[in-house]
């Protein structure tokens, strides 16, 4: 064949105008490129197109963790059986610094050391000073609500300015809140048994009676609000038998709890706050506690 004639060896198309030792027209690939089918990887098993036919990883990472596996397995099988001191069993290690089987059980076993080795000797609460037993040499508290209102105590003035935050970004949530609490209680004062109402003119000579004052520690910080001595929420009567004068903040502190067991939180609060007190060496006196 000469110049004049020569052709393409894969599309037979003209080639005399190209060199001499060309074989392929400018369009033709170099090399045909061949596409495998689609294979599973023997790591992660992502279906991948290979580029070539011995691939068996569809990445690089996936090699490398691929060849470290073949690497650890090898060093496994000439490793002699080590015994777990964890569980007594033999097992073959995959490091040279390997004591357990599994980290569960190193887990386990670690726990089961420190256990026997901590303080558990009885110990009065850090919140409501009763004295219990804890779990773990870290425990200060005696129940996880004790610990819900140290961290309260601790974080107040944060969740207070979220509180706050989140009532001024959701105003029309909050309405809806408040009007569904307002629904709840006018049915508990119409369901309770022995719910009567209350008289503006009872309520008045009820006020006449304790002179203006809280019922509770004689004073008038906040302004006096209506409280039930046995809540709504708890079954009490919407009844003038039922309230007394509150203050504010004797109001807000008493809640939805029965006078017994708002009496034992405020003696409780207020000998914390003079264990406080003695600890730092400050002079605090407590809030007035009913008498």
């Amino acid at each position: 064949m000469t110049n004049a004639t020569r052709a393409c060896d894969r599309c037979g198309a003209d080639i005399a105008h190209l060199h001499g030792n060309a074989r392929r027209c400018e369009t033709c690939p170099t090399r045909l490129r061949i596409t495998h089918p689609e294979r599973p990887c023997d790591v992660c098993g992502t279906l991948y197109t290979p580029a070539r036919r011995t691939a068996v990883c569809c990445s690089k990472t996936c090699r490398d963790r691929r060849l470290s596996r073949k690497y650890l397995a090898e060093k496994k099988a000439v490793e002699p059986p080590r015994t777990c001191p964890g569980c007594n069993v033999e097992f073959k290690a995959w490091r040279t610094d390997q004591k357990y089987c599994t980290s569960v059980c190193g887990n386990r076993h670690r726990a089961r050391a420190n256990y026997q080795h901590a303080d558990l000797t009885p110990r009065p609460c850090a919140w409501c000073g009763t004295t219990f037993t804890p779990k773990w040499s870290i425990n200060t508290v005696c129940s996880r609500r004790c610990s819900k209102r140290v961290s309260y105590q601790t974080h107040r003035e944060e969740k207070v300015a979220a509180a706050v935050r989140w009532g001024r970004e959701n105003r029309e949530r909050r309405a809806v809140i408040a009007m569904n609490y307002k629904m709840s209680r006018r049915g508990w004062e119409t369901s309770n048994p022995g719910s009567v109402g209350i008289d503006p003119d009872e309520w008045l000579a009820l006020l006449r009676r304790h002179l203006g004052r809280c019922a509770y520690c004689g004073g008038t910080e906040g302004g006096i609000h209506m409280d039930h001595v046995i809540p709504l929420s708890r079954g009490g009567r919407h009844a003038i038998g039922n309230v007394v004068p509150a203050c504010r903040k004797c109001n807000l502190s008493k809640g939805s709890k029965l006078l017994m067991e708002w009496k034992l939180g405020v003696m409780r609060r207020d000998r914390r706050t003079r264990s406080h007190a003695q600890g730092s060496g400050l002079d605090r006196t407590p809030d007035a506690v009913l008498g």
